[in-house]
């Protein structure tokens, strides 16, 4: 029988775990609710926004491109600094790929098809690009984030811990308040809703929608960079996470923005207990399982709407 005192960390570790999904997922979930297509280019964001942040932070005598010593960056920012300019450029990114890739399908037909099948050829590309430029070897940032812990009775949280989940919760606040009180955000969401009626109200759908792509690819890119300060990086890393962010909003329902956040924290339950219980190699079968049987129970998701 297993000790209560083994319950407790697994139990903090899905809090924190579950924040971070839900940053991730929650792009996947605005583009989805506002453009009505799936961003298979997610989990390539998330990897390119580590690199940028990796490339930033590494002494020039380190930095490694095109599998050799090519002394280009030698900037050695501090992480904190270098997540700035990467965020920024994920965003451009994003909203490059709306524009030429994404918005010339919008109007086809078999849009949800063409632009997945797009996506996914994106992410490959940027797999491959990524791996010409800094090979196929794993990588560490060249500083940690921040080096201690702390304890609570009989837990033990590391500070890059609480660091994760205090960024994640307040990107989510951020967020949440940006599309409740901003214009944009507000157009966002008025778009989501309706399109047509949106549009006869004057809201310009075609800069939403290259918004929505890029602030999407920029919450993978800082995805990328919190979750990465625990695990090496490669051009495959964002393979795992774009995995369990589509788990999430599909188990949510998709296009649902409550469905996303309460999905993120059930996954990362089941994945921390499951581990616990019985190995983690299970940890994402369990949340495919749940996911399969949530959507028998109701096709839509927990929260998921009928199409229009």
């Amino acid at each position: 029988m297993v000790e209560t005192a083994l319950l407790l960390p697994p139990l903090l570790s899905a809090i924190i775990l579950g924040s971070l999904y839900a940053l991730m997922a929650m792009g996947l979930t605005l583009i989805y609710s506002t453009i009505r297509i799936l961003n298979f280019a997610h989990g390539a964001f998330f990897m390119a926004g580590a690199y940028i942040v990796w490339w930033l932070n590494t002494p020039e005598s380190a930095t490694r491109l095109f599998g050799t010593m090519i002394p280009v960056s030698g900037l050695q920012l501090p992480l904190f600094v270098a997540v700035i300019p990467a965020v920024i450029i994920i965003f451009g990114a994003g909203v490059v790929t709306q524009k030429a890739l994404i918005l010339p399908l919008i109007r086809k037909p078999n849009t949800l098809i063409t632009t997945l099948v797009a996506t996914l050829a994106l992410a490959t590309i940027l797999e491959s690009v990524a791996t010409v430029i800094f090979g196929g070897g794993r990588f560490s940032y060249a500083q940690e984030l921040v080096v201690g812990n702390v304890r609570f009775g009989e837990l033990i949280v590391t500070y890059v811990e609480i660091i994760q989940f205090a960024v994640a919760i307040g990107v989510l606040a951020a967020l949440y308040l940006f599309l409740k009180k901003s214009r944009i955000g507000i157009g966002m969401r008025a778009v989501a809703q309706d399109l047509d009626a949106a549009s006869l109200c004057g809201i310009n759908t075609q800069t939403v929608y290259l918004l929505t792509f890029g602030i999407g690819a920029a919450l993978a890119a800082l995805a990328g960079f919190l979750l990465t300060n625990t695990i090496f990086l490669s051009p495959s890393v964002g393979a795992t996470p774009l995995t369990i962010a589509f788990i999430v909003v599909v188990f949510g329902g998709i296009g649902s923005v409550p469905g996303t956040v309460i999905a993120s924290y059930v996954v990362a339950l089941v994945q921390q207990y499951v581990t616990l219980l019985l190995d983690p190699s299970w940890g994402l079968s369990f949340a495919f399982i749940l996911m399969i049987a949530v959507l028998i129970i109701r096709p839509r998701g927990l929260f998921g709407f009928k199409e229009t």
